[in-house]
């Protein structure tokens, strides 16, 4: 099949993180996308920096930067704003007015924010009155599952609303094989913190260490609280089942989600996690909660286990039925595979185009 490309790329601007050695799922899903545009006009909103203090600055020079090109470039006639919650919808809402209502363009919001409800429901009257404000005027607002069209549809009276899915690259010429060991190969890949359950997970295996020794091991790839990580594994003797490879990308992660036997992300709150995606685009079972898209893509049973955010004793309870029947490991990666496929980029950029014609 042929590439699909972004029709008109010309008329496309695009606002959002600095996806050029990003380190988050909405800079991988912007770094597929520059991929399909012959022309990508693109200004990044943000940029992790060593100083805080210089997050400002950064932000100023891209709005002039996005003035800019409005002003100049008279053939752009979308903007795409891909922005998540709290410090990111403030950023993204300047942007959005300008272009907006001082270049008259039209405004799509492409939301990944996986705490945006929590913010939302937990903000004051005037604050939620501003984000309705935001997404209410803003032209259509693009959402990564059913889940969260739901949230926009009951809380606000949005203009039109879009589920896009994540995107995800296709792995050619891909089989599931047997298990050649008795060792169950677990990967996480994420920010090390609390919001994404890798200590639930470590607390979980600390208390089933003896029966899960020789049978298990996990390993960890990510940034964050990588100390309070570390500090734990050795204090709790979990050396023998668990090993941290720091940050990953590029040939090292795709050499471990192809040696993994089961993806685990036992996050609090998602929007619809590139990682998992990626993880089914090998052939990887799955485990994980049901937070925000993740059901709508892992499939209780078939391609793997969703769980209750918090649940060391399920999360421990499935890894263990993993461990002892392995067939299951393989039947779920297999069920993977054929669930990620409308995740393709392929599907989703035919999808993008239309969103992109029918507002133009």
């Amino acid at each position: 099949m042929d590439t699909v490309l972004i029709k008109q790329p010309e008329k496309i601007l695009t606002v959002g993180l600095q996806y050029k050695n990003h380190r988050g799922g909405i800079g991988g899903v912007i770094e597929t996308y520059s991929g399909y545009f012959k022309k990508f006009n693109f200004v990044p909103a943000y940029k992790p920096q060593k100083y805080k203090f210089m997050i400002l600055p950064y932000y100023v020079s891209a709005c002039f930067k996005l003035s800019w090109l409005l002003l100049t470039d008279r053939k752009i006639q979308i903007v795409h704003i891909h922005g998540a919650a709290k410090g990111s919808l403030v950023r993204k809402y300047f942007m959005f007015f300008l272009s907006k209502y001082v270049f008259r363009k039209k405004v799509i919001y492409h939301s990944h924010g996986s705490e945006l409800s929590v913010f939302y429901r937990s903000s004051g009257k005037f604050v939620k009155g501003w984000i309705a404000s935001f997404f209410e005027n803003t032209d259509e607002i693009v959402c990564l599952s059913r889940q969260w069209a739901e949230f926009f549809s009951e809380n606000f009276k949005v203009k039109k609303l879009t589920v896009l899915e994540n995107i995800v690259e296709e792995q050619p010429e891909l089989a599931v094989s047997p298990k050649q060991s008795s060792v169950l190969k677990l990967l996480f890949l994420g920010a090390i913190g609390d919001r994404k359950g890798i200590f639930d997970l470590l607390k979980g295996i600390a208390g089933h260490k003896d029966q899960l020794k020789g049978k298990l091991m996990l390993t960890i790839g990510g940034n964050g609280e990588t100390k309070k990580l570390l500090e734990y594994i050795h204090n709790h003797q979990l050396d023998d089942l668990v090993k941290f490879e720091g940050w990953v990308s590029g040939e090292q992660k795709a050499k471990l989600l192809t040696e993994t036997d089961v993806y685990i992300l036992p996050s609090y709150n998602e929007g619809l996690p590139l990682s998992i995606l990626e993880a089914m685009s090998y052939g990887k079972a799955i485990i994980s909660t049901n937070v925000g898209g993740i059901p709508e893509v892992v499939k209780e049973a078939t391609n793997g286990f969703v769980l209750s955010p918090g649940d060391e004793e399920m999360m421990i309870k499935r890894i263990t039925q993993l461990i002892n029947e392995p067939q299951l490991v393989q039947s779920m990666g297999q069920a993977s595979i054929k669930l990620v496929e409308p995740y393709y980029s392929k599907n989703v950029i035919t999808k993008l185009n239309t969103i992109y014609q029918e507002l133009m």
